[in-house]
């Protein structure tokens, strides 16, 4: 498989998984009395599921990010590169159904739990194929850092998500305060 194809599923796969986030909407049925205010009540009503549906969105803009940059720079794809992308590809897939659980549920522990979990296999499928890719790819841009094969950035991206899962189990809300301080954070690092 050339790099070109690998990047095109993995840009389809992760466009694909954002659509669906939006698809958790659904337009509600009023009675027409109700007007304008009916439309307004469930909009609040739903905030939560808005407020899940922006942080999911924007913490997969940040993988996307980080996916092609990292694509970027690779020469050659062996079939290890072609599996350690699909694992990942596998768990950005499943971002979708803890986002809409936190949504409805925001106030419960497990669906704050299950979304850390899922980040977390996110990140390490990432840094799977991340680690590989420098080893594999003499001459990557990221390798000019001689610090790139260090695990530095992955212990810390993983251990916020570790105690977010933990912030859970004394506030769902905490959690997801810190789930929605990841893209906030990489925006900031990476712009400021």
């Amino acid at each position: 498989m050339s790099k070109a194809r690998m990047e095109a599923l993995s840009d389809g796969v992760i466009a694909i998984v954002m659509t669906i986030l939006i698809l958790e909407f659904k337009v509600p049925e009023i009675d027409a009395s109700g007007g304008d205010m009916a439309l307004v009540h469930d909009f609040v009503r739903s905030l939560p599921l808005v407020l899940s549906y922006i942080i999911s969105f924007l913490v997969l803009i940040v993988w996307w990010m980080s996916h092609h940059q990292l694509l970027h720079g690779v020469r050659s794809v062996d079939r290890r590169t072609i599996l350690l992308n699909g694992a990942f590809l596998m768990c950005i897939a499943f971002v979708p159904y803890p986002t809409a659980l936190i949504g409805r549920y925001p106030g419960l522990v497990f669906p704050s739990v299950l979304y850390g979990i899922v980040g977390l296999f996110c990140g390490l499928s990432y840094y799977g194929l991340y680690h590989h890719v420098l080893r594999n790819n003499e001459g990557h841009p990221f390798s000019a850092n001689r610090n790139a094969l260090a695990f530095r950035n992955t212990w810390l991206h993983l251990t916020v998500y570790a105690v977010a899962i933990g912030a859970a189990f004394v506030s769902p809300y905490g959690s997801i305060a810190v789930y929605a301080a990841i893209p906030i954070y990489f925006f900031l690092k990476k712009n400021g």
